[in-house]
């Protein structure tokens, strides 16, 4: 909880100034200004490396404690660059493919609005669809990323093959950290320090239960 309070609390301090910083990149006189557009830069790359850095940690937490061993604050705080690098390919794979679905889906609504207006929903409900099945598919990639340690295209292709059979039990975990995740923002935000560990160790126990408690990558440096 205490990780999750310094990191969730850079994280956010980065993203109020980039959103500062961004109302200010175009001058009084209607020229872009360097230095609020430099601190903008650098408040986005601060929260994208500090949002993996808390991922990172809170999945740490979570195996060491799963393993019955007891978290310590300076083992969560530990940088580890290629467990990052590895959730931020995996994080911009599975965006990549969930804004392919949703583009496919307007293009389709938009082509039968000019065929046959009744039937746009259609593809719309289909694409949300795939969506929640998409979702509940890869919902042990992140895992599979950090703690199995496989590559982004690795962990996408070993996610789908382990929760197919699955799948209803896939959905309902999924549902159940979503749940957890709008409890704590539904706390004005402070709920997010007990459901972000929570869910950690929730999506670790489930990964533990298809695929054992070996670290393959190495994520708690054992």
């Amino acid at each position: 909880m205490g990780f999750t309070l310094i990191g969730g609390g850079i994280n956010l301090l980065s993203q109020l100034l980039y959103r500062h910083q961004s109302k200010l990149v175009i001058s009084l006189l209607g020229r872009p200004d360097p230095l609020p557009i430099a601190l903008a830069g650098f408040a986005w790359i601060l929260y994208v490396i500090t949002g993996l850095w808390l991922v990172v940690g809170l999945m740490r937490g979570a195996l060491l404690a799963l393993n019955q061993q007891r978290p310590r604050l300076g083992d969560l705080l530990r940088v580890d660059g290629r467990a990052m690098l590895r959730c931020f390919g995996m994080l911009v794979l599975i965006l990549a493919v969930l804004a392919l679905i949703v583009r496919l889906a307007q293009a389709s609504s938009w082509l039968l609005t000019l065929i046959q207006p009744v039937l746009a929903p259609l593809p719309l409900l289909a694409g949300l669809a795939a969506v929640i099945y998409f979702s509940a598919d890869q919902i042990l990639s992140l895992p599979l990323t950090l703690i199995g340690g496989l590559n982004p295209l690795a962990a996408f292709r070993c996610s789908r093959a382990a929760t197919d059979p699955h799948w209803l039990q896939s959905l309902g975990l999924a549902m159940v950290l979503l749940g957890l995740v709008l409890a704590g923002f539904l706390v004005l935000l402070v709920g997010l320090v007990v459901t972000l560990p929570l869910a950690a160790c929730t999506l670790t126990a489930a990964y533990q239960q298809l695929f054992g408690t070996d670290d393959r990558g190495r994520l708690t440096g054992s």
